[in-house]
């Protein structure tokens, strides 16, 4: 029988290096990621893509910047590696911070209809407080369920709302049946307390400046860039680029990318506050040993 792992979080949370850590217990595992932005090629340490080896990794750098990579395509990704591996391994640990990666693994796809490209264009050209009077309005109980600040969970239940004249929440109770019961996987959510993920974060940014990140987003910048395209939506990606053109200093550039990351970590807490509850609290930092031993004979007995 087949072992799942779903391990979300914060980003700069540990949660692949955990991930990496707990697949040394298993037989054969196989760690595949549920990160939006760390699927794409042009991405490497800007996402700061896991590079350890010893450990199958699959669905990380697998799609090119062109494509506009959606759930579904993932979903249907994560059937061909059940497909591929099933028979050679026996553990599958999914890790990532996108929620709603895990939303339509755990719950099924929703059946929302492809969304006309000049319902698109309009919504792009407006403001948040646009979207927010509108949905006030027509469908305020969607405020209670998503994060009104983050510009494209709002946009979408309007786009939505006015393509379909239903509230988005119909069609995600139109779902499709999950690829993965919740009741047979483990749940792990990583959190720590905010000023350790702030330190972290920090931590992360130096990091990512010291290994060239500046360099691979220049790249991209001057070969492919298109803000339209979700791999331009990487965290960090615009500040970058107001930076190559002379638009801000490196140390204004240091503060916008810690920034954008505390509150990239902050809407995502705000997911998982509302859709997660039911998943495990760790904090990957205490962990010792004897903790991850009795993870490991908890993801057993429940498999």
């Amino acid at each position: 029988m087949h072992k799942f792992i779903c391990i979300s979080g914060c980003t700069a949370s540990g949660k692949s290096s955990f991930a990496i850590e707990l697949a040394d217990y298993f037989e054969s595992p196989v760690i595949i990621n549920a990160d939006a932005l760390q699927v794409y090629d042009c991405w490497k340490i800007l996402t700061d893509r896991p590079t350890e080896k010893k450990t199958m990794h699959d669905l990380y750098g697998h799609v090119s910047y062109t494509v506009n990579y959606s759930v579904g395509d993932w979903i249907k990704d994560v059937k061909n590696i059940f497909d591929l591996y099933s028979k050679n391994s026996k553990t599958f640990i999914f890790v990532g911070g996108t929620g709603l990666y895990f939303n339509a693994l755990l719950n099924g796809l929703s059946q929302i209809p492809q969304i006309p490209e000049e319902i698109r264009d309009f919504a792009n050209s407006c403001d948040l407080p646009f979207f927010l009077e509108g949905l006030n309005i027509n469908d305020p109980g969607i405020l209670e369920k998503i994060d009104t600040n983050n510009r494209r969970r709002v946009q979408r239940a309007w786009e939505v709302l006015e393509a379909t004249g239903k509230s988005i929440l119909y069609w995600q109770s139109k779902n499709t049946s999950p690829l993965i019961s919740a009741s047979n996987a483990t749940l792990l959510l990583v959190e720590l307390e905010k000023e350790c993920l702030a330190n972290r974060i920090s931590n992360r940014v130096n990091h990512m400046l010291e290994c060239g990140v500046i360099k691979e987003v220049e790249k991209v910048y001057n070969t492919c860039w298109d803000k339209k395209l979700p791999f331009a939506k990487a965290i960090g990606a615009e500040e970058i680029v107001s930076y190559l053109k002379g638009e801000i200093s490196f140390e204004k550039l240091f503060q916008n990318l810690a920034l954008k990351t505390r509150q990239f970590a902050k809407r995502q807490r705000t997911w998982q506050r509302n859709y997660m509850k039911n998943w495990s609290p760790i904090n990957t930092l205490e962990l010792n040993r004897l903790d991850i031993k009795k993870i490991v004979k908890k993801v057993k007995a429940n498999n």
